[in-house]
């Protein structure tokens, strides 16, 4: 009937099935909020990065001799040398395992802002024959003015090829970091990023033994160098001349990137290879590695 009342029993059903429609409810919205969130994930573990270390300096001289003047001169591409620096260079008479007396004296070659240098330099006295057989050319360590005797740091051969002759060769330089030392090596990194972590593992051979040498990470390229990013710390080698050490960076928070890295051991250890804030005669790079991934 139009406009009549509920009757009791019936209004008592409709309230019990509203209360059953509500708590369902409720019941399905508690059980959907709590479902477990998942943790965010730790970054992934990366893998090692391997590095080859290869000695330096590297390159090469060509020579060209002017028949009107009896003038040798060479034309040096070369990287690997102190950022900066500047090194006698001479023809010396034997080969660069006996090293005799100096025939031909250059002038300085310098090595620009990145350690490369790329230069044309005539020699300084003639020689009438050219570019003799049983001949070398030595590039040493320090410039004309440092150079010192024999024995002498300064004087040490840093990159050496025996001469071939001709009017015009090309010959590859090999480095010579320190007589008898003929160093070769490699390093690993490895990064954690949930820790921030990078860990360097150098291992090297044909050191002398007993010698110290300063380790860093720069920008840069071995072939364009840069400023120091991580220094390392100091390798010693053994009685056989070989070494192997591990350094812990914490607090990293960059991945070691595609390229823009690479990895020096120098000639000296870190108390000796600045002075005056400028590299010093034992900054000399005398291995090198890209990083890369």
């Amino acid at each position: 009937m139009a406009g009549a009342k509920n009757p009791p029993f019936l209004r008592v059903l409709l309230a019990a099935g509203a209360l059953a429609v509500l708590v369902a409810a409720c019941g399905q919205s508690a059980t959907q909020s709590s479902a477990p969130v998942s943790a965010p994930a730790s970054p992934p573990a990366r893998p090692p990065i391997a590095v080859t270390l290869s000695s330096q300096p590297s390159g090469t001289a060509t020579f060209s001799w002017n028949p009107q003047t009896k003038n040798v001169s060479v034309r040096l591409q070369m990287a690997g040398f102190t950022p900066g620096s500047s090194h006698a260079m001479h023809i010396h008479q034997g080969s660069c395992t006996a090293q005799g007396a100096v025939l031909v004296a250059f002038p300085d070659v310098p090595a620009d802002e990145h350690g490369v240098i790329d230069a044309t330099v005539t020699g300084l006295q003639p020689s009438p024959a050219g570019v003799a057989a049983g001949t070398l050319l030595n590039i040493h360590l320090a410039s004309g003015a440092e150079l010192g005797d024999p024995g002498s740091l300064g004087y040490t051969p840093i990159s050496c090829a025996n001469t071939a002759p001709g009017a015009s060769t090309t010959v590859t330089m090999a480095p010579l970091p320190q007589p008898g030392q003929h160093p070769q090596g490699s390093a690993t990194l490895m990064y954690n990023p949930a820790k921030k972590t990078l860990s360097v593992t150098v291992n090297a051979s044909g050191l002398l033994a007993g010698s110290v040498h300063a380790v860093d990470i720069h920008s840069g390229s071995c072939e364009s160098q840069g400023p120091v990013k991580y220094p390392l710390s100091d390798v010693t080698a053994s009685p056989t001349g070989a070494t192997a050490a591990t350094t812990l960076f914490e607090d990293v928070d960059e991945l070691p990137p595609a390229s823009g890295w690479y990895l020096s051991v120098h000639l000296g250890s870190n108390s000796q290879i600045e002075q005056n804030g400028q590299p010093a005669l034992a900054f000399d790079p005398i291995m090198c590695g890209n990083i890369g991934k």
